[in-house]
């Protein structure tokens, strides 16, 4: 395995590898943090059109006027997620690391936006939006630069076959502060060509060894993670091809029990589909329920131009390609048993440069944080920052517009969560590592169960948490 230092680790260092117990860790200091003060405020997968062949002959139309926005339902409060330690101050955030050739990046800090700021243990904030990417060729590290600033969330891309999730080079984009979003497809990528895996066959266990072993893994690190099996499972090229949605739903559980076996308790799952409005009606037979997923995700794309979309002459806004699943689920969600209270994060989004009017690309980024609040369940924006077909490019530095939109977009308050709300998080990871007596920094090969974890430390009287989502 990959050692990233021998050395015990700090609060001043970004999230850890190694150990276990660390979500415990921060359950606890987010549900029991009364001693502390309040938080200041591979290549990709497969080459695919995003969500191309995802539309078919259903429809599901929003209650009222499409133009009109209707206000979505009430944030809950959250528990505030508190110094575990009050004698331990926030610690400014290391500098970005970057490549030997790569001249020292500027990065400045936005300034705080919510004193009241709080990140609830599936990392729901309360105060704007995670920003992220599945970055071109997995480096996230020239998008940063335009951005100015770290990327929040980086999305990666496996097969059901893959016992090395996340992949040995992943592990520094983790020490570094980034979070991990693992898209587990239902195909062997070990196998030439990549052909589809049967849903059959995952719950049979035919996977079951790497299954555990990815969550192994993934457990063992001192991280959130979060993970989707089978991403887009309404679209045309996967809906009813690789099972029918019963056992998409039944694979899901199946992979969903089998990490909580493992106690890969910093998981954090994630159900993605295109969110494309003729898509929409299939989405009840392929949901999991309330108890195996955390947050819910689709997708807001834009292909004017693009010429595995030839029908695709208007152009779609932001928040046009956002809102109709949104709606779905406010709305239509709860008659199928859907709670619509849980975050969203938007998995994929872009445009391809809009033919004829390069002002109009720079505007659809840069727009995106004045849309954002009124949506008020979405809690993380991801770019798909990729390319399928020569005028089927969604890469941000392929086109000027584009990358000043989306460095316009990135420096607003509303997608910049504050230092301190991720340092709170860094401290409760920290307090967890240091019940582990200075084991190193690395993803460990013994047996979770043999290390010691924070279970049951941090507020005297305060209990050891419940788990994040399922049946007693």
């Amino acid at each position: 395995m990959r050692s990233h230092g021998t050395n015990r680790p700090t609060h001043g260092r970004r999230w850890k590898l190694g150990g276990g117990g660390a979500l415990a860790a921060l359950v606890l200091a987010a549900t029991c943090g009364g001693q502390g003060a309040p938080v200041p405020g591979p290549a990709h997968a497969d080459t695919r059109t995003p969500a191309a062949d995802g539309a078919h002959t259903g429809s599901w139309s929003p209650p009222g006027p499409f133009a009109e926005s209707r206000p979505p339902a009430p944030l809950p409060p959250r528990p505030s997620l508190s110094s575990p330690r009050p004698d331990h101050p926030f610690r400014p955030r290391p500098p970005l690391p970057v490549h030997p050739d790569d001249p020292p990046p500027n990065i400045p800090r936005p300034p705080w936006i919510d004193p009241r700021c709080t990140v609830d243990r599936i990392l729901e904030t309360s105060c704007g939006v995670w920003w992220g990417a599945s970055p071109w060729k997995d480096d996230p590290r020239p998008l940063e630069r335009l951005m100015g600033r770290p990327m929040d969330i980086v999305y990666t891309w496996h097969g059901i076959d893959q016992a090395e999730v996340p992949r040995d080079r992943e592990l520094p984009l983790v020490e570094e502060g980034r979070f991990l979003h693992a898209n587990i497809e239902a195909r062997h990528f070990k196998l030439p060509g990549r052909p589809p895996a049967r849903y059959r066959e995952i719950i049979d266990g035919e996977f079951d060894r790497v299954l555990r072993a990815q969550a192994e893994r993934i457990g063992r690190l001192e991280a959130p993670f979060f993970l989707t099996f089978d991403h887009e499972a309404d679209a045309n090229k996967r809906y009813r091809k690789r099972g029918s949605p019963e056992e998409f739903v039944q694979a899901w559980r199946h992979i969903v029990d089998l990490y909580r076996e493992a106690e890969a308790d910093n998981v954090i799952f994630v159900w993605n589909v295109t969110g494309w409005p003729r898509n929409l009606d299939r989405l009840p037979g392929l949901w999991p329920g309330n108890e195996y997923v955390d947050w819910i995700s689709w997708e807001a794309y834009n292909m004017t131009g693009c010429e595995l979309q030839p029908g695709w002459k208007h152009v779609l806004s932001f928040e046009e390609a956002v809102r109709p699943a949104y709606e779905w689920v406010q709305y239509e969600g709860p008659k199928h048993g859907i709670d619509p209270e849980k975050p969203v994060m938007i998995g994929e989004m872009g445009t391809v440069p809009i033919p004829g009017d390069p002002e109009a690309t720079y505007d659809w980024y840069a727009a995106i944080p004045e849309v954002l609040p009124r949506y008020e369940r979405i809690r993380a924006v991801k770019l798909w920052d990729g390319m399928t077909a020569p005028s089927c490019d969604f890469r941000v530095l392929a086109d000027a517009d584009a990358s000043r939109g989306f460095a316009e977009a990135s420096r607003q308050d509303y997608v910049n969560i504050p230092d301190e709300a991720r340092q709170a998080i860094d401290l409760a990871f920290g307090l967890a590592l240091e019940a582990q007596d200075g084991l190193p920094l690395t993803i460990r090969d013994e047996p979770r169960a043999t290390r010691p974890t924070a279970r049951g430390r941090g507020g005297g009287g305060c209990a050891a948490p419940a788990r994040r989502a399922g049946p007693p």
